[in-house]
């Protein structure tokens, strides 16, 4: 059975593939494939957590009880003093 093989040819006018080959290229080549596979897996773990909190946190927010509490209405007058210095903006 053949191993399957990938090859990575990144589009140097593309800046996150250009990103992508500036990092790679200061692995040194026998780490190379353990780098790349080790990204991969940090990625979609990191995928993986953020569906789950995601979800986590919809169930929680669906759990609160978040009606809203009428303010009550300042009784005080707004004084003068506030009114002239707005109208000399």
């Amino acid at each position: 059975m053949k191993q399957p093989q990938y090859v990575f040819r990144p589009n140097l006018n593309d800046p996150q593939q250009r990103q992508a080959w500036a990092i790679l290229e200061q692995i040194p080549s026998g780490q190379r494939k353990a780098f790349l596979v080790q990204a991969i897996l940090a990625t979609e773990q990191d995928n993986r957590l953020e569906k789950t909190i995601r979800k986590v946190m919809q169930e929680e927010l669906q759990q609160l009880d978040l009606t809203t509490v009428p303010r009550e209405q300042s009784t005080k007058p707004v004084p003068p003093a506030a009114l002239d210095f707005l109208s000399s903006l």
